[in-house]
């Protein structure tokens, strides 16, 4: 078959959940597909063997980085599709420098993360967890202070990280017709006036907002970035939603506040996964947790490799791709 040569390195049981009918057309079409039947993923060793000839090979979570020892047996890589979350770890400086186009699908996840995060804006400010709970365990009727009960249109929302997600969730409170407030250090003024956002300090967006939306990536600068005194400085009554890492937040601070009850939490994310049974977190009312999923639905996961095979088409007709990722911006993405 003539065409280029592309691994698929995904296990069958992660192929089942992310690649859909469309993506399996796309890949075929450019050339041979040469797909991982088994369970497990490949070892090192067994892809050191199936990269020489190889033009292309798209990977997931569980597919082994690409150390100097399998970039020397990639005598014709070109592409490289990463249908899961970060590529950070992926491919060192060394296949960047080879010319090899790293294409990233984490912009897919991104969009989901999004939409959980104005779900929980949405029914954080409603106060409708503790109506369910109180319907279901208590059988009751609007017993939940109905003080509580806050609308989303026009707050001040202040979103940490312009990221990928933190940019779509900007899009998505448009319509809320919101103060929303950016606290990015690499944050131009000219592309938050782009975003239509104000630009603010840490300081700032914390004692400003009405709700606090955490989007910072996993990197030395960002450890513990959210400390005692900017909890502290939340208004009463306040939202703070974290879907992006625990890194980022001093785990005993927000305990703490979070204590006393002054404002509410939805959390996504945790130190350490699974959050134990016996974690204080879990018996807070004023905390609605969820397992780590806020980037996980059915339709992303099934976007995923559809995203890198349209990219990879691009690729081999000479055409721009849009899910590149240089190798300058790897020290400050997720």
């Amino acid at each position: 078959m003539h065409g280029p040569r592309i691994l698929f390195l995904p296990r069958t049981p992660l192929a089942a959940e992310i690649l859909s009918d469309r993506a399996k057309e796309t890949l075929e079409s450019l050339g041979q597909v040469v797909w991982n039947k088994m369970e497990r993923d490949y070892t090192a060793d067994e892809l050191a063997d199936l990269l020489p000839g190889t033009d292309a090979v798209v990977t997931s979570w569980g597919s082994p980085a690409f150390s100097h020892e399998l970039l020397a047996q990639a005598d014709r890589l070109g592409i490289v599709g990463h249908a899961a979350g970060s590529v950070k770890h992926l491919m060192p400086k060394e296949g960047f420098d080879r010319g090899i186009v790293v294409l990233s699908a984490a912009a897919i996840i991104a969009d989901s993360v999004a939409e959980y995060t104005l779900w929980a804006m949405l029914s954080a400010q409603r106060d409708l967890y503790r109506h369910d709970r109180f319907m279901k365990t208590e059988r009751g009727w609007r017993e939940p202070d109905s003080n509580s009960s806050h609308e989303l249109y026009g707050k001040a929302v202040g979103i940490l990280s312009a990221s990928m997600v933190g940019r779509r969730v900007v899009d998505l409170l448009k319509p809320f017709r919101c103060d929303v407030m950016i606290y990015d250090p690499y944050l131009s003024a000219a592309d938050a006036e782009k975003l239509g956002v104000r630009k603010v300090s840490l300081d700032d967006l914390f004692a400003d907002s009405d709700i606090v939306s955490v989007h910072a990536p996993v990197t030395a600068e960002t450890k513990e970035m959210i400390r005692a005194r900017h909890l502290q400085s939340l208004r009463t009554g306040a939202l703070f939603i974290n879907t992006a890492r625990a890194w980022v937040i001093d785990q005993s601070a927000m305990l703490a506040e979070l204590k006393s009850g002054r404002f509410r939490a939805v959390l996504d994310v945790f130190d350490p996964e699974p959050l134990p049974p016996d974690d204080p977190l879990r018996d807070l009312e004023n905390v609605l947790l969820t397992p780590h999923v806020s980037g996980f639905t059915t339709e992303s996961r099934l976007r995923l490799v559809e995203a890198i095979a349209d990219d990879m088409t691009r690729f081999f007709a000479g055409e721009p791709t849009t899910l590149d990722v240089p190798w300058e911006r790897l020290s400050i993405m997720a």
